[in-house]
């Protein structure tokens, strides 16, 4: 989390939109099961975006397992990037498709 925040405020022009998704991530729980940099229950942000990033429709695939939950998927993959992952499935979160949307955008906006 710290890590997070350092990021967030070495980048002036995102400051804005850094606290605003480190605020919706906080509200929604997000931070139960992910971090930024570090498998959780759940992999880590930055693997996600490996994972996705360049893709046809990611955003619209990770909105849709953002708002409909998903079943098994980091399973394989967790493997692939050499993670443990302890959560089988991730449910359906309480967000809107807006909320899910600014999400996906910045899990894809960073870093490997």
């Amino acid at each position: 989390m710290r890590k997070f925040l350092l990021i967030c405020l070495t980048l002036v022009p995102l400051a804005g939109f850094c606290s605003d998704i480190e605020k919706l991530l906080k509200d929604k729980g997000c931070f139960s099961c992910h971090d930024l940099e570090k498998s959780k229950i759940g992999p880590s942000y930055k693997v996600i975006s490996k994972e996705y990033k360049g893709k046809a429709n990611a955003v619209n695939t990770l909105v849709k397992s953002i708002t409909g939950g998903s079943v098994g998927k980091w399973q394989g993959l967790a493997r692939k990037y050499g993670i443990k992952i302890t959560a089988f499935y991730m449910p359906r979160q309480n967000v809107s498709r807006e909320e899910a949307k600014k999400i996906a955008e910045w899990i894809l906006s960073l870093e490997k």
